[in-house]
């Protein structure tokens, strides 16, 4: 049992709010992340943690000590660097994204880098769900939509523009009538994308102007695979990504809704805490995504920087004016 072992215990168990979540991640029983703590209470001869049932807070002498723990991890970091410059990458990449661009484009770009690298663990979480990047201990994510910086401070690159369609199948068309004009959506059936028990609005450009419309919805769901699934079997209109729609448009089993409406574009990015220096394997595994995903993706893409704490967009002289980000 290292001291620097130790301290990176009891760094996750700070940045994860638990002794229990801790052990989870680390794969340790709760009694192996408590001594873990207690031999560097010994150490610095004081407590670290004021603990409860419910809660536990850092003392003055723990705030110090985690200050000085990212110090020394920063540090490592930089020695396993250097390393990694006579030889090839190693240790753990941890990304998510969400589950559809993820297992279709972000997935296999990762195969090809994983391949170049075989020294190299990739661990890829594939989910919808926006999760707090320092906590749950991620060097990368993909994220779609407005990025709102509050659950951490990031940085992040532009990845892949997104057109969103209405599309609906032809089953559903015949039953129900295709609708002419923007406000006949209103008398649809319509499936949307849900995050937190809501469904989200529709942003649809009309004659100029974005319009918010919050349709009839009969199904919800938190993930976008499943609400091309429903849309496909005629449970109503949906507002997807062209990339999910694309082949499905061209063999005819989809029909574009309202197809004289210009499509909606939603940036998606590649994001990292601006708190750190992003390693070599992050940097690394970032540019390897930037550009393999452009390669394949259906649409522009326009690599940017964005300051999300500001809100203050830099460029690499795209020419390409920023639009209104909304999510789905």
């Amino acid at each position: 049992m290292s001291r620097y072992e130790s301290l990176s215990v009891f760094a996750r168990v700070v940045e994860l709010g638990s002794f229990a979540a801790a052990a989870r991640e680390l794969d340790l029983s709760p009694a192996m992340v408590g001594n873990h703590v207690r031999k560097l209470e010994s150490w610095f001869d004081g407590p670290l943690l004021l603990r409860t049932t419910r809660q536990q807070a850092l003392t003055d002498l723990g705030r110090e000590v985690l200050a000085r723990t990212r110090q020394v991890q920063a540090g490592m970091d930089a020695l396993d660097e250097v390393a990694s410059r006579e030889g090839q990458l190693t240790g753990v990449l941890h990304i998510s994204a969400p589950l559809g661009i993820g297992r279709r484009y972000i997935a296999p770009a990762l195969r090809i880098f994983a391949s170049r690298h075989p020294n190299l663990q990739i661990d890829l979480q594939l989910s919808d769900a926006v999760e707090d990047m320092v906590r749950r201990g991620l060097d990368l994510a993909v994220r779609s939509g407005p990025l709102l910086g509050n659950e951490a401070s990031l940085v992040a690159r532009i990845l892949v523009r997104q057109n969103l369609f209405l599309v609906a199948s032809p089953a559903y068309l015949a039953q129900h009538g295709m609708p002419r004009r923007l406000d006949e959506l209103m008398v649809h059936k319509t499936v949307r994308y849900n995050r937190y028990g809501r469904p989200r609005s529709w942003y649809l450009q009309s004659k100029g102007e974005i319009r918010k419309l919050d349709p009839p919805t009969v199904f919800m769901v938190d993930n976008v695979e499943a609400l091309y699934d429903a849309v496909c079997d005629g449970v109503g209109i949906g507002w997807l990504p062209e990339y999910l729609v694309l082949q499905a448009l061209r063999r005819g089993t989809l029909k574009r809704v309202l197809p004289s409406l210009p499509p909606h574009v939603v940036d998606t990015y590649l994001v990292w805490p601006a708190s750190k220096t992003p390693s070599l394997k992050a940097r690394m595994a970032a540019e390897h995504l930037l550009r393999s995903v452009a390669e394949v993706f259906p649409g522009p893409m326009s690599p940017r920087v964005v300051d999300l704490d500001s809100g203050k967009t830099g460029t690499k002289k795209s020419g390409s004016p920023r639009r209104r980000q909304h999510p789905m």
